[in-house]
């Protein structure tokens, strides 16, 4: 059944999601509305801790957002198109790591047409919960019955200005936002052009490029290309992991999965490998255990 979020607990083992599996949500569930339009794969489990929004976005170029941080990180990953960070123009194959507490922008959209991207929010190594996209939503509904939102700006009853994000957390935590001292002094760009393939030991036909790893919980970052009629090996990881299968398709224990595929494995439980009759490029993001004790190792994939 299509759903507007597709994986809502309870996530017992990997969970792989098409994209023809999820309606577009034309608001994004942004406080930056009908600029954006948004597949969310998932994937959320109350009861395990597990919150984490993995999506599909097509950005259109009236899209502009202030400078501004969050309580909570984000992995982006653009297929196609350009957008401008600051002073600083990404496109097709650049990584985005935008840290918790750490300022990033302004977002300039108008330098493309159109902008295709992967992209990956959770909870940062402080351990701030991840709010429910659903959450969001509900909150953003009732601040703009009480204030309004212009150009990603929230302005309250009182006419006090705020970031939008910002202002829904707020209203969520019933507290003002506090945030965990900033461990980056800017966002990452991985440039994934310029790393090379190295061959994954143990995996004929599987090579990876390694685009980073950071902080003692993650994101392990990497982008992995399967050859024709080569595979993955079957394994069991301490760590959570989620992988987009953006290029070519996979099949995984007897499904086919074409582009743009979501696959989400759970830390501690066993997954297939995951193999490609015609050739396959993956973008994946590995992350502690949800209770951020187990992390992941430099290369398992």
């Amino acid at each position: 059944s299509m759903a507007q979020i597709a994986v809502e607990g309870p996530i017992t083992g990997p969970v792989l999601v098409r994209e023809t599996e999820v309606l577009w949500d034309e608001d994004g569930g942004s406080h930056r509305p009908k600029r954006r339009e948004h597949k969310y794969f998932g994937f959320f489990d109350r009861d395990q801790g597990i919150a984490l929004r993995a999506d599909l976005g097509i950005t259109k170029p009236t899209r502009y957002t202030p400078r501004h941080k969050h309580d909570c990180e984000s992995v982006r990953y653009i297929i196609r198109g350009k957008v401008k960070y600051g002073h600083e123009v990404c496109g097709p194959g650049d990584c985005v790591y935008n840290p918790e507490s750490v300022p990033y922008g302004p977002e300039d959209a108008s330098v493309d047409e159109e902008r295709v991207q992967l992209g990956l929010q959770y909870s940062g190594p402080s351990g701030i919960p991840y709010l429910h996209p659903a959450d969001q939503k509900r909150a953003r509904k009732e601040l703009a019955k009480i204030g309004k939102f212009e150009k990603g700006i929230y302005i309250g009853p009182d006419g006090r200005k705020q970031d939008g994000a910002e202002a829904f957390r707020e209203f969520l935590r019933g507290k003002e936002l506090t945030y965990a001292p900033p461990r980056y002094n800017e966002h990452i760009v991985m440039r994934s052009e310029n790393y090379t393939w190295k061959l994954l030991e143990g995996g004929p036909g599987v090579w990876i490029k390694h685009l980073g790893y950071f902080n003692e919980t993650g994101p392990n970052i990497k982008l992995v290309k399967i050859d024709a009629g080569a595979s993955t090996q079957a394994g069991v990881a301490p760590c959570q992991q989620v992988r987009y299968v953006f290029d070519g398709e996979v099949s995984y224990n007897g499904e086919s999965y074409g582009s743009v595929s979501c696959m989400y494995f759970p830390a501690h439980v066993p997954y297939s490998g995951t193999a490609s009759r015609t050739g396959a490029t993956l973008f994946v993001i590995q992350l502690a255990s949800p209770d951020g004790q187990h992390v992941p190792p430099y290369c398992l994939i």
